[in-house]
């Protein structure tokens, strides 16, 4: 029998449309499985996320482990789909994987920071150590958590760039609860030198954040006051990582008020460059966490 009679043969055409059925079936079923689990895992992770103020840290851990664990579903409910289909067209896996043995091998030193990664990924969950929406340093990087995965942790930087972590590769973890401490920085100014002097004093603190690393994102102006007794001064609000504190508090007036004459805009006589905390915007950030 040549081979395009073999191919029209009735009973072969049957067989690979039975089989081709079967496969199908398997793909739709697999796909219909990982949207119902992927469903009941978000209807968890959502309520792991409405729970009470005095449980946000838990909230955050648990949304952490379900989306984890949804990225865990997705892999096992593939590899079964695959190994079914397999089984489908006459290919046992067992023997597939008993052939393939010796690549297995030589691939394993290769897959060392995959299974690194993975495990890493499994102990930072369990452990606490990072939650989804935390405040920390990875690897003496700020950010924010946005995602931990089986294999990567993704953090938002401060200027909005994206930043992945293998999860082997962290080394250090520093978590903020509150984030960053916010302060208000007041700097005199003359009248007729305002939009100078607030473009050198943004340009001096990002400046200063490149020496000491002190601030969780980029400095705001917020308003100018014209104090009657004392002129006018420019309110600028700064975020602090709170480890750094102290240096910004011990260091950052004396330097802004040099840094500031330097580039011919010196602070009028009499008086000087202000820190305070901003307990309003402190105030706030911590109603927020209890809403």
């Amino acid at each position: 029998m040549s081979l395009l009679q073999r191919i029209f043969d009735p009973d072969t055409v049957e067989h690979i449309i039975t089989q081709g059925l079967k496969v199908l079936g398997i793909v739709v079923g697999a796909l219909v499985v990982n949207f119902l689990a992927s469903r009941a895992l978000r209807r968890l992770e959502s309520r792991a996320g409405a729970v009470e103020a005095t449980r946000v840290i838990e909230s955050r851990r648990a949304a952490t482990a379900v989306g984890l664990a949804r990225n865990a579903v997705k892999w096992v409910i593939f590899v079964l789909a695959v190994i079914m289909i397999l089984g489908e067209v006459g290919i046992k896996a067992t023997a597939m994987l008993a052939g393939v043995g010796f690549i297995g091998l030589a691939v394993g030193f290769g897959a060392q920071a995959l299974v690194r990664d993975v495990v890493s990924g499994f102990f930072i969950t369990l452990e606490g150590q990072l939650a989804v929406g935390d405040k920390a340093e990875i690897n003496k990087e700020y950010g924010v958590v946005d995602e931990i995965g089986l294999r990567t942790t993704r953090m938002i930087l401060p200027g909005g760039q994206v930043r992945y972590f293998g999860n082997g590769t962290i080394t250090s973890i520093v978590r903020y609860p509150t984030g960053s401490a916010p302060y208000l920085l007041m700097v005199p100014v003359a009248a007729d030198k305002m939009d100078e002097t607030r473009e050198a004093a943004l340009s001096i603190l990002a400046d200063f954040h490149t020496e000491q690393h002190v601030l969780a994102a980029p400095p705001r102006v917020r308003d100018v006051l014209e104090l009657p007794t004392y002129g006018p001064v420019i309110r600028l609000e700064v975020d602090v990582l709170p480890a750094n504190k102290a240096a910004f508090e011990g260091k950052a007036t004396a330097r802004i008020g040099e840094l500031l004459a330097e580039r011919g805009f010196p602070i009028p006589q009499g008086r000087q460059v202000v820190i305070q905390s901003d307990t309003a915007a402190l105030e706030e950030r911590e109603g927020g966490q209890q809403a």
